[in-house]
């Protein structure tokens, strides 16, 4: 008993032995920790000192040799201030080595006011290529080699080195199939040779958010939509009516703008240059806990270029030229603007954004391109002749987490005040009226005024709740997929629209009542769509399905399925794609009430309303991407076929189903990275081997009339973009575009010819009874006219050179961009337009801070 007292006694004081010599040693082992972090916030408090001071390489050689005594955060700020030493001796491929060993410390560090700017675009451009995922494509996260179908991602730093002054020269410069189209009034692009009189079939989005109208489905890619605030440009090549129904007919371009963390601070840029440009740019953003705020504001004008009228447009004139010179990319004498704002917390969004467009036309409208004196036209509620809107567009979100199930919950709204404001005519045109079959009071005018305009103005809203999810799934080891699915409701209302025609360049007729009320209305659409992304080991399965349903004004309705289909093969260095998909849009509002307007004109659809159905298109893409294959080089190949049906032509008065288009091509886009320099590159080559243009319906001419035109049209065979960065030192970055288009045509209706065509018909039925020997004189002329009323303008190839720098002195940064360099003259053209010619030398400095 006593034995086995001691024994448990002894045990007793063993353990208590015990503790105290463990919490001992932990007292040393912490106190030793404490002395070495201690020690390494001293090394770093010296060598940030040195640093300071100008002694770059004690600095970053004392945190080399001390490296693996900091922790965490002293980690991180070691690996900075090393990364940062690197970058004053300019040595950038170490830079860049310990920018990403920073960022693997913590993906989610953000670059500070007190970053140099080089260091914020290597850090930004590092983070971009360790998350380099789009959302577009399938609603949800994914890297671009998973994509369905073939996406082009265009970064912030890619923006800036392109020198593009707005969205178009952006998109243009990066997106293989994408070219510019000049269709007098409004900022244009074409995507594999589809296009209208405005960007209509590719849609523009906002962080998801819809900027094309209702009425009208276009959101000109221009100076409205500011570049200051965008932090990539995520763009589907094809079509896209699965996932986002009407209006993706070509294209989807998702433009999404940076956090208020990614700013953290306050930018302002201002820029003046040439032929009046004056530009301010202003982004604030800042994240407090869990709430990140990003404002913006951005205003651009000029007074355009001006040139006088090309001689050989003189000549091919049926009518005179009133003046001497036409102006060059004005935008209105009102500036563009673009403010917004965005919120997030949590999973709560808000975003609103306004802005104001103006695009002064050089020439009179459609193909008569004549040239007129502008200031001479009255203003309708202070907007002058020109193509103008005015939008506002809200987003309140909410997305949250159910285990493997995500949803997002979405209402939407929308305002436009949108105006076409064109001159036909400074002179009279005194057979313009009988040919169009106006009524006689308006031909009367036509003959005996001059000063001949059309006023079209709506105000538009739109209101829409949605729906979204996701639920992500895994079958055993090998196989996971994604199931998407949504639902939208938008019902859109036009609350007021004029339209007017006026003469003597201040006077107007009386507005018609009935064509006001005719105008108004409103549509409610609805949809539904099923996504499915199943994965199996290297092998994806995309498959997505959208069903569209809209009641339209006038009872009518819209039933369209939308499928698309891919398969993807996945390899480490290289992936495959073979997809197919179909898409829609259906005819715009404004088109649909445009024919009504024009028949109680009795114009030239002699009283007869002409329908207009939904556009569609076919699209079958097989690609081949390869990545890193050369350290820092990636590439793609993509070959497409497109079959568009029911495009809609824009006749001089009114809007008709009546092009097809049948399109083949290869895109090729490749981009090399080294710390120092940057090159992307994009070659395409498409062919029109069916393309039925123009429509024009001549019951006694038909045979005669060659509107089936078996080749691109205002498309080049070629096209090629080569866009380059350079950082030359620390302080100094250059930048430059080259764009090259191969010889390419235009066809477009002569309206000269069909009016002398009309003419003479007219004429010939007027002898039918009593000369049949003269009907048949003026018959032969009507024929022989007819044959020529689709014209053809060959433009040459061209290739056009833009330049820029920019020079970072601490937080100011000066700014150069040259677009032209040479001062090329060339032409380009769009739907029914004659040649317009483009911009020469134009150029702007800047000056920029970081607070």
């Amino acid at each position: 008993m006593t034995k086995h007292i001691n024994v448990n006694g002894m045990g007793r004081r063993m353990l208590l032995c015990a503790v105290i010599l463990v919490f001992h040693l932990s007292f040393l082992i912490t106190d030793a920790s404490a002395q070495d972090e201690t020690r390494a916030r001293r090394i770093y408090r010296q060598a940030e000192s040195d640093y300071e001071i100008g002694r770059i390489e004690q600095a970053r050689d004392s945190l080399l040799i001390n490296l693996n005594d900091f922790k965490d955060n002293d980690r991180q700020n070691a690996l900075r201030l090393i990364a940062l030493s690197y970058l004053a001796r300019f040595d950038m491929e170490q830079t860049e080595q310990y920018a990403s060993l920073m960022l693997e410390q913590n993906p989610y560090y953000t670059v500070s006011p007190q970053d140099p700017p080089i260091f914020a675009d290597i850090v930004n451009s590092i983070k971009a290529g360790m998350t380099a995922t789009i959302t577009t494509a399938s609603s949800q996260a994914e890297s671009l080699a998973e994509v369905p179908v073939p996406t082009t991602l265009i970064t912030e730093e890619m923006i800036r080195n392109s020198g593009g002054r707005n969205l178009q020269e952006v998109l243009a410069a990066y997106v293989p199939g994408m070219n510019i189209v000049d269709c007098n009034d409004d900022i244009n692009i074409a995507m594999r040779g589809i296009y209208s009189n405005t960007q209509e079939k590719i849609l523009i989005m906002l962080n998801g958010h819809r900027l094309n109208n209702y009425s009208t489905n276009a959101a000109a890619p221009d100076f409205s939509i500011s570049l200051e605030k965008v932090k990539q440009i995520e763009v589907l090549r094809g079509p896209a009516s699965s996932l986002y129904g009407g209006v993706a007919l070509t294209a989807v371009v998702n433009i999404i703008t940076k956090q208020g963390g990614d700013v953290d601070g306050l930018r302002t840029k201002v820029g003046v240059g040439n032929y009046g440009q004056l530009r301010g740019d202003v982004v604030f953003g800042k994240r407090y806990f869990d709430l990140d705020m990003l404002v913006w504001g951005s205003i651009y004008r000029n007074s355009g270029e001006e040139r006088g009228v090309p001689e050989e447009r003189r000549e091919e004139s049926y009518y005179p030229m009133p003046v001497d010179d036409i102006r060059i990319g004005r935008i209105g004498n009102r500036p563009s603007y673009d403010f917004g704002i965005q919120l997030s917390w949590k999973g709560l969004s808000f975003l609103y954004d306004t802005h104001f467009s103006q695009v002064v036309a050089p020439y009179t409208t459609t193909t008569f391109g004549m040239s007129y004196d502008h200031d001479r036209y009255c203003t309708h509620f202070g907007i002058s002749p020109s193509f103008a809107t005015y939008s506002s567009h809200a987003d309140l979100s909410y997305s949250h987490q159910l285990g493997n199930l995500n949803l997002k919950y979405a209402i939407t709204y929308d305002r436009a005040d949108l105006t076409q404001y064109q001159v036909i005519s400074d002179a009279p045109m005194p057979t313009l009226g009988t040919v169009l079959g106006l009524p006689a009071n308006v031909d009367s005018i036509f003959k005996n005024f001059g000063g001949i305009s059309r006023y079209i103005n709506a105000q538009e809203q739109d209101y829409g709740a949605q729906f979204k999810g996701g639920y992500s799934y895994n079958i055993g080891n090998n196989q996971k997929g994604i199931l998407s699915f949504g639902a939208e409701f938008n019902r859109f209302q036009l609350d007021d629209i004029r339209y007017q025609i006026g003469y003597n360049f201040e006077e107007t007729f009386n507005e018609n009542p009935v064509m006001r009320n005719v105008g108004k209305g409103s549509e409610n659409s609805a949809d539904v769509y099923l996504q499915l992304k199943h994965q199996w080991r290297s092998l994806i399965l995309n498959a997505g399905l959208r069903y569209d349903y809209k009641q339209r004004d006038d009872d009518t309705k819209v039933n369209e399925l939308s499928p698309r289909i891919a398969l993807i093969l996945l390899r480490p260095k290289w992936n495959v794609k073979l997809s197919y998909s179909k898409s829609f849009v259906d005819a715009p509002y404004f088109y649909r009430k445009a024919n009504i307007m024009v028949k109680a004109l009795g114009g030239m659809t002699g009283g007869v309303e002409i329908k207009v159905l939904p556009e569609r298109i076919h699209s079958f893409q097989l690609s081949f991407a390869g990545h890193d294959w050369i350290k820092g080089f990636d590439f793609e190949i993509n070959s497409f076929y497109n079959r568009a049906n029911d495009l809609i032509m824009t006749q001089i008065m009114d809007y008709e189903n009546a092009s097809q288009n049948k399109t083949v091509g290869v895109e090729f886009a490749a981009s090399y990275r080294l710390p120092r320099f940057t090159a992307n590159l994009n070659l395409t080559w498409t062919h029109t081997f069916k393309s039925n243009l123009m429509g024009i319906d001549m019951e006694e001419l038909n045979e005669y009339l060659h509107s089936n035109i078996n080749s691109n049209n205002n498309t080049p065979a070629l096209m090629s973009n080569l866009v380059i960065g350079w950082q030359a030192t620390p302080q100094l970055k250059l930048h430059g575009h080259l764009m090259f288009e191969s010889k390419q045509s235009s066809y477009n209706t002569d309206i000269v010819k069909l009016i002398q065509t009309e003419a003479a018909v007219r004429e010939a039925i007027s002898y039918m009874d009593i000369d049949i020997e003269k009907a048949m004189e003026m018959m032969k002329i009507a024929t022989q006219l007819a044959s020529e009323i689709i014209a053809q303008k060959d433009m040459p190839a061209r290739a056009i050179l833009n330049l820029g720098a920019d020079y970072t002195l601490g937080r100011i940064t000066l700014g150069l961009n040259v677009h032209n360099v040479l001062g090329t003259h060339y032409y380009r053209s769009g739907m029914n337009t004659n040649l317009i010619p483009q911009q020469g030398r134009w150029f702007m400095g800047s000056i920029g801070f970081r607070l």
